[in-house]
């Protein structure tokens, strides 16, 4: 089934976000910008878009409120404090705009390609970037692979969220046909057990840096991970 569009938020009974949530979004926004209002606006337009899409179909797990904001937006805001400073990114399989469109809300200076193979998905990008008239951003239905070709300029510096488990995505990414190479990656606690126990990443990746941050107290703990090709 195509994807049916993104509904009235009203018309599917989507509540206007709780105080506390953001509240937490801006504090998490503070340490970044100041002032933060205008990348907390952008942010809140497009989670309302994101959860009102999901109540007909399928773009993330998070149902309500609480959800996206603690254990995704956060997320996502946190990590954009030790982007690299560079102009264009990559979101190497975006889903449904974590982190492409939130980082897309925080640095509207920079330019942002988002690869979506999930035909829905894409299409719920393209219209949520329509909605919010962005237009730093594009968005490609189809593999990180097929899309690198087309941008122009080159982009060097991949984002991933939640992909793949990091040996195969590494390997993935170390083929010839992928020219990239940069990866900044968001990953959970496993990441370290993964890199330690498939020491033949380590021949084509050299792990420039790692920096890690605190969600809720049960959200657990999240890295933001920094990896460059070997030549």
């Amino acid at each position: 089934m195509a994807f049916p569009g993104i509904p009235n938020p009203q018309d599917v009974g989507l509540s206007v976000p709780p105080a506390a949530s953001v509240q937490l979004l801006r504090q998490a926004l503070e340490p970044l910008l100041q002032p933060a209002d205008a990348a907390l606006r952008g942010i809140l337009e497009y989670a309302t878009l994101l959860l009102a899409a999901n109540t007909r179909t399928n773009l993330t797990g998070a149902k309500d409120w609480n959800t996206l904001v603690e254990a995704h937006l956060v997320d996502c805001i946190y990590a954009a404090q030790h982007l690299p400073p560079v102009a264009r990114f990559l979101d190497w399989g975006s889903g449904g705009g974590l982190p492409g469109m939130v980082w897309a809300a925080i640095f509207p200076e920079k330019e942002w390609a988002l690869a979506e193979r999930n035909q829905k998905k894409a299409a719920f990008l393209q219209a949520a970037r329509a909605e919010l008239g962005w237009m730093h951003v594009q968005v490609f239905a189809q593999q990180g692979e097929e899309v690198l070709p087309q941008l122009d300029p080159h982009v060097d510096w991949l984002v991933a969220r939640a992909v793949e488990p990091l040996p195969k995505f590494l390997q993935r990414l170390a083929r010839p046909t992928v020219p990239a190479r940069h990866l900044f990656l968001m990953a959970g606690p496993s990441w370290q057990r993964d890199w330690e126990q498939h020491p033949q990443l380590q021949e084509h990746w050299a792990l420039l840096a790692q920096d890690s941050y605190e969600l809720a107290p049960d959200r657990g703990r999240r890295w933001a991970l920094q990896f460059q090709k070997r030549p």
